[in-house]
């Protein structure tokens, strides 16, 4: 319904209807609205529809590369975490193999998620960018990376609500493994 019925897709419906309704294009304020709100996912079918009709192989070839993209990028945070050796490696194949994944990119509806994981896995890189020039004293270059992040984790809300979840383990981030905090010093934190 996302892609066959779904009025958004069509040439003749002015593109920013995309931002009025919701995933499935019925009016977000409409009593029968579904009230998931994915404008960049919608955005992404209409260009599809734009360029091969409702050919499926289009839809499942752009779920493969946004999925490759989203992989790329895990590994990458993966070496930073783990290290470069096999250890990252292995959670990068874990990562494009697992049938949470593989699932989002085989059902072309799917690409809500692989298209919110991509542009959450970019803020958080962001983020660590942020951090490490935060303390190098590049404060300018670092507030750049800071703005990089929350554009990334709006981009990834605009694909699927739950990418507001972004900025929740960028805080873990900082304060866990750029800081170095303990859990065991978390209420100490909270006393202060």
């Amino acid at each position: 319904r996302a892609i066959k019925t779904n009025q958004d897709l069509l040439p003749e419906t002015p593109w920013i209807n995309i931002f009025y309704d919701d995933f499935w294009g019925t009016l977000l304020t409409h009593s029968g609205s579904h009230k998931s709100y994915r404008p960049f996912c919608t955005l992404s079918f209409r260009l599809n529809y734009a360029l091969g009709g409702l050919d499926p192989w289009g839809y499942h070839l752009v779920n493969v590369v946004l999925h490759c993209a989203a992989t790329a990028l895990f590994s990458s945070l993966s070496s930073l975490l783990l290290g470069s050796g096999c250890w990252s490696l292995l959670a990068g194949l874990l990562f494009a193999a697992h049938p949470i994944h593989t699932e989002a990119v085989a059902g072309i509806v799917g690409r809500a998620d692989v298209g919110a994981t991509l542009f959450f896995l970019l803020a958080l890189r962001c983020y660590i960018r942020h951090c490490s020039l935060r303390t190098s004293g590049a404060h300018g270059r670092s507030w750049t990376w800071f703005l990089g992040t929350l554009v990334c984790a709006s981009c990834s809300m605009l694909w699927k609500e739950q990418g507001v979840t972004v900025l929740a383990v960028a805080g873990m981030y900082d304060v866990f493994v750029f800081h170095r905090l303990k859990l065991q010093q978390v209420p100490a934190l909270f006393q202060k």
